[in-house]
């Protein structure tokens, strides 16, 4: 049969790269018995108070369409959260519910960027940011947030990096894949940076009650009077939803508005399932959160005394359930390591470059397996390491 001269592709999608944790992900699927440090979900359930309300949403026909931005209710439940948690007031038409957090960061992203604009993004950052650049016709700068200090954002260079073109700048704190937390004074700086160069600021939270040490500021908490502050969160992570795609976006009402038409046209609204759901995660038991950070940190703890041992350590994470490993010593680019690590030793991380430069010669580990998983992959890792010295 004569083959088919296809139309061509999108040039942007086509020519980008899949996101480097998948690709090792996939890969770890395919290897039987693989320590599975690369997954960056949580390894809990979901509490049963939130299945059980799913399943009643199932039984009791909630099943159909709801408005767009989500329903009346939920919004409501979020005004309360936001308040509560973020220190952040804001209003139900000011909020929109979003198939993940992903979806409600991609949704933002469509209403203020267009052909040539620039987003400043963290390196090393979640690689999803910059994927979806290509479909909007925009580009990202990437500002270092250097292992020498703590993976905490570089403002210089940052302020460096902006131009007439920059229209976003993107934080992410607590950090995937670092784990850092910026101080009050480092979010004081990036916003009156975002003012005085009237960009957009767009905050993902969406490990914001991830926090193993200390506290964090929420920039809108900072600077609640500032349109321009976007914040982006997600039942994923704080309730073990991963699978339920559940994200929201809370901003000011023309934002929201705009972001809205762009998730009618790609989504219509989130599941109604998993709206009720999430009702019953905001306003049920709350112990299961802490009992889940309270595990992260305790993972935490023993990985990275691991490192220490093995001359691996960096810094110490205070958010979210990552951490990071010095790989250098082997002398081999992270994704390399990364292949060569699952291929010989079953053990899966995401390397470093999946999340742009800076951390190049690093690894993330994933602390969302068991003590008994870390304790053997992170020393296999180590093991792995020196024997490449």
């Amino acid at each position: 049969m004569a083959r088919i001269a296809l139309p061509s592709l999108a040039n942007g999608p086509a020519e980008s790269a899949h996101s480097g944790i998948r690709e090792i992900a996939n890969e770890a699927l395919r290897t039987p018995g693989a320590i599975r440090l690369d997954v960056g979900q949580p390894d809990f359930p979901t509490p049963q108070h939130v299945k059980d309300a799913g399943k009643r949403a199932i039984d009791e026909n909630k099943t159909f369409y709801t408005h767009t931005q989500g329903l009346m209710s939920l919004r409501e439940k979020l005004v309360d959260k936001l308040d509560r948690v973020n220190g952040i007031k804001s209003s139900p038409e000011a909020i929109a519910c979003a198939p993940g957090g992903v979806g409600a960061i991609a949704a933002m992203f469509a209403a203020v960027l267009g052909q040539g604009d620039e987003v400043l993004l963290p390196d090393p950052g979640w690689p999803n940011y910059r994927m979806m650049l290509p479909w909007l016709g925009a580009r990202p700068l990437l500002y270092p947030c250097p292992p020498s200090d703590g993976f905490q954002p570089d403002l210089e260079a940052l302020a460096a990096l902006i131009t007439p073109r920059t229209r976003v700048m993107v934080v992410n704190s607590p950090n995937n894949p670092t784990g850092a937390v910026y101080p009050v004074a480092t979010i004081a700086a990036m916003i009156e940076l975002a003012q005085r160069n009237n960009l957009w600021l767009l905050s993902d939270e969406c490990y914001d009650q991830i926090l193993l040490d200390g506290s964090w500021t929420s920039p809108a908490s900072l600077a609640p009077d500032d349109a321009r502050i976007a914040t982006v969160f997600t039942f994923s992570k704080t309730y073990s939803m991963t699978g339920w795609r559940l994200g929201y976006l809370a901003g000011s009402v023309e934002l929201v508005d705009t972001a809205t038409k762009v998730l009618e046209s790609n989504s219509s609204c989130v599941s109604t399932i998993s709206q009720v759901a999430a009702e019953a995660a905001l306003v049920g038991p709350q112990d299961c959160v802490a009992e889940m950070v309270g595990a992260y940190r305790r993972r935490r703890d023993i990985v990275a005394g691991i490192l220490e041992d093995a001359e691996l350590f960096i810094a110490k994470p205070t958010g979210a359930f990552y951490i990071m490993a010095d790989v250098s010593p082997a002398g081999m680019a992270s994704r390399d390591l990364a292949f060569a690590l699952l291929r010989e030793r079953g053990v899966s991380v995401a390397p470093g470059t999946a999340f742009g430069q800076v951390a190049g010669e690093a690894v993330r580990i994933s602390l969302a397996s068991s003590d008994a998983d870390l304790r053997e992959g992170v020393g296999r890792l180590a093991e792995f390491v020196h024997t490449r010295t």
